[in-house]
């Protein structure tokens, strides 16, 4: 789930939901909501996303067996 994906990255980043949030100028309600898969972001919020974390925007994603 691409939700428990950047909720994964963001920790091994040592980032609080409020910290990225605030980065990606959304509220930390929405990045929860992310995380826990009752939403979906934009591609370009995807994007962000992935940027912040330092990560590849695909292997959010993938699906499990894929990465």
């Amino acid at each position: 789930q691409m939700g428990a994906r950047i909720r994964y990255y963001r920790t091994i980043r040592s980032l609080e939901q409020v910290e990225l949030a605030e980065k990606l100028g959304i509220t930390p309600q929405y990045l929860s909501k992310l995380e826990r898969g009752v939403s979906k972001p934009s591609m370009d919020l995807l994007f962000l996303i992935a940027q912040e974390l330092n990560v590849d925007a695909v292997k959010l994603i993938q699906e499990e067996s894929q990465l």
